[in-house]
């Protein structure tokens, strides 16, 4: 069989592309890992600003009270991503989304008043552009950004090897737990002094923003402030939203119900869980341990290769792979363990 010089030629130009063709997904996975780096800086920034404005940082999650003398009902307050807004460029919206719930006792951090104020925004800081979950999702009327980004509020006991947790647990949704010994927490807030185990030693930001499966192989968005998870559920939501919850975390205190804190995580299971193969995977599977729709132990995860990324309280951001063992990452999701963390 004779061959032109033109097929010669075509075979010749696609063999080349083959070869190129991964490099080139590298280099653009790269692009995208820094970008998502610097998201997570500037999230990280923001919050400093905020410690050298008030001297602390900014509840994880609060409520909303509002009533006339002892008459106090508690509502949906606002996350700790509202109070980066100010320090990010968007005092404007800070300004309305603020006026807007002092208006009316109806307008929480869920309601159309305060969601019409970001409706159709396009916060891209907020947005891992290596995510292959929705950019943005409906509720109610309004179009919100989800998240790609969780504020750590710390992390469990490492089995057989203690992590001093000072008593700062309670039970949370999905038969998970919830803690308080990280940087952003329920209904209350911390300074830099706090963290004993040094601002470069502690976490307070990292990525929730790929898929997990169910044991059927279902998938389910892990966004810790999504309205509907992909399994059928409808709540409030959103990354304006803390909690509606009048309590703060603590030994033997109330237990949290599922859907009624948004934007948070604890630390309680290796980076890149997604129970990918299902019953044939060591990782849970959705609605146990605390993993589930707006799930208080939603693993750090991501869809860059290696691991996730995260965010210090010194400013600077790590990729932490999925190889970082357990007892580290719980070490560094903790403020004050007082335990020496390993090179990682």
């Amino acid at each position: 069989m004779r061959y032109t010089p033109y097929i010669v030629i075509a075979v010749i130009v696609l063999l080349v592309a083959a070869a190129l063709l991964p490099a080139v997904q590298a280099a653009r996975e790269a692009a995208r890992r820094m970008q998502c780096g610097n998201n997570t800086k500037q999230l990280c920034l923001a919050l400093q600003n905020y410690h050298d404005t008030f001297l602390y940082l900014p509840y994880g999650a609060r409520n909303r009270t509002h009533g006339a003398d002892d008459d106090v009902r508690v509502s949906w307050g606002a996350s700790w991503l509202l109070s980066t807004r100010p320090f990010m460029e968007c005092a404007s919206d800070y300004d309305k989304t603020y006026a807007a719930s002092l208006a009316a006792e109806a307008n929480d951090y869920v309601s159309p008043a305060i969601r019409g104020v970001h409706h159709d925004r396009n916060y891209k800081l907020f947005l891992c552009p290596s995510s292959p979950l929705p950019e943005t999702q409906q509720l109610s009327n309004f179009k919100l950004t989800v998240c790609s980004y969780a504020g750590i509020m710390g992390a469990t006991d490492e089995p057989d090897q203690l992590i001093d947790a000072k008593e700062r647990f309670c039970a949370g949704p999905f038969g998970g737990w919830a803690a308080a010994n990280g940087t952003l927490t329920i209904n209350d807030c911390v300074t830099f002094e706090s963290c004993k185990d040094g601002t470069a030693n502690t976490i307070i930001v990292g990525e929730v923003s790929d898929w997990y499966y169910t044991d059927a192989g279902q998938r389910r968005n892990t966004a810790v402030n999504i309205g509907d998870a992909g399994d059928g559920f409808h709540d409030a939501a959103g990354w304006m939203a803390g909690t509606n919850l009048d309590f703060v975390v603590e030994k033997d205190g109330p237990a949290i119900p599922a859907n009624r804190v948004c934007n948070l995580i604890t630390i309680a299971h290796p980076i890149g869980s997604n129970n990918r193969h299902g019953k044939h995977d060591s990782a849970p599977d959705w609605g146990t341990l605390g993993i589930g729709r707006c799930g208080l132990n939603n693993p750090l995860l991501a869809a860059h290769p290696a691991g996730a990324m995260v965010g210090l309280l010194d400013g600077h951001v790590l990729l932490l792979t999925k190889q970082t063992s357990m007892l580290i990452l719980k070490r560094l999701a903790n403020r004050d363990d007082g335990g020496d963390i390993p090179d990682f």
